[in-house]
C-alpha cells in the first residue's frame, strides 16, 4: 500500500506544483553505460531514486562533502550504508510497493531531498536499459564558480589557425539540446576547440567522460571566437541546467573493452 508521505506527495504535485519551486529531479544516463548516471543537485528540487532488487548501487557526492545525518520514513525497506561522500543503496522490502518511502540527507555542504522507489529488473537481467549501478550528482553553482574564474583566463589569445585545415581533427559528432550544442569541435591533437554563436554569452559547464563513464568537470579558455579546452578526449559532455549535450570525438573513440 503507498504510505501517506507518497500519497500526500503525488497530491502536492498534482494540484500544488505549478505553483510551486519544488521540482522533480530524475537522473540522465551516461552516453557510455545507462546504468551510470548524472542527476542534477537542485535545492529547491526532490530527487527521485528508484533501487532494483538483488543489485547493489551507490550515490556519490560531490569530493569532499560529508554525510550527517539520514532520516528516512521505512527504515526497513532500504539498506543504506553511508561512506564518504557515497552512499550505498539497495531495497530490501519484500515487495516494491512497500520500499516507496522518502529520504532526508543532511550533509556537510547541502540538504537533499529523495523520492525512494524499487523494482525488479527486466528479462534483460543485468542488461535492462534501467538498471541503475551509480547516480553521481552535478552541482550547477559549483560549475558556475569554476567556469567564471576561467572565464577571466586568456581572453587575449589568439584562436587556432584553420590555414592550414589539414593539421586539424574535425571528425565530430554532436548530439543533444540545440540550446546548448556548439556550432562545431574540433582538436589539433592537444587542445579540443569548441565554437559557439556567442563565447560571451552564458555557456556551459564542460565535463570529461573517462574510460568508466565519469564526467570531471574541465576548465577552459576562451582563445578569439573559440572555448579552448587544454585537453583531447573521446567524450565531452556539456550541461546548462537541464540542457545536455554529448560531443563524440570520432577519431578516438572509447575502447569497447571498457564498456560493461
Amino acid at each position: 500500500m503507498m504510505n501517506s508521505f507518497i500519497y500526500g506527495l503525488l497530491i502536492f504535485i498534482i494540484f500544488l506544483a505549478p505553483n510551486a519551486s519544488w521540482a522533480i529531479q530524475k537522473s540522465r544516463p551516461l552516453p557510455i553505460d545507462s546504468r551510470l548516471r548524472v542527476i542534477t543537485y537542485n535545492p529547491n528540487g526532490i530527487h527521485h531514486y528508484t533501487g532494483y532488487y538483488n543489485y547493489q548501487a551507490s550515490i556519490v557526492l560531490e569530493d569532499g562533502e560529508e554525510v550527517r545525518t539520514i532520516s528516512m520514513g521505512d527504515t526497513k525497506s532500504w539498506q543504506i550504508v553511508p561512506q564518504g561522500n557515497r552512499i550505498f543503496i539497495k531495497p530490501i522490502a519484500d515487495n516494491p510497493e512497500d520500499a516507496n518511502t522518502n529520504m532526508l540527507l543532511i550533509t556537510s555542504k547541502r540538504t537533499y531531498h529523495f523520492i525512494l522507489q524499487a523494482a525488479e529488473v527486466s528479462d534483460d537481467g543485468i542488461n535492462d536499459p534501467e538498471l541503475v549501478f551509480e547516480t553521481k550528482f552535478l552541482y550547477p553553482e559549483s560549475s558556475n564558480e569554476g567556469k567564471s574564474a576561467v572565464l577571466q583566463f586568456g581572453k587575449q589569445k589568439k584562436g587556432p589557425d584553420l590555414s592550414e585545415p589539414e593539421k586539424y581533427n574535425f571528425n565530430y559528432t554532436i548530439s543533444g539540446s540545440e540550446l546548448v550544442e556548439p556550432l562545431r569541435v574540433f582538436d589539433d591533437g592537444e587542445f579540443t576547440f569548441f565554437q559557439f554563436k556567442d563565447v560571451n554569452a552564458d555557456l556551459p559547464a564542460f565535463f570529461l567522460v573517462d574510460s568508466r563513464g565519469e564526467e570531471e568537470l574541465v576548465n577552459y579558455r576562451i582563445a578569439g571566437d573559440y572555448i579552448v579546452i587544454e585537453r583531447v578526449t573521446s567524450v565531452f559532455t556539456l550541461r546548462h541546467g537541464q540542457d545536455v549535450v554529448c560531443v563524440f570525438n570520432e577519431a578516438k573513440p572509447l575502447p569497447k573493452n571498457n564498456i560493461i
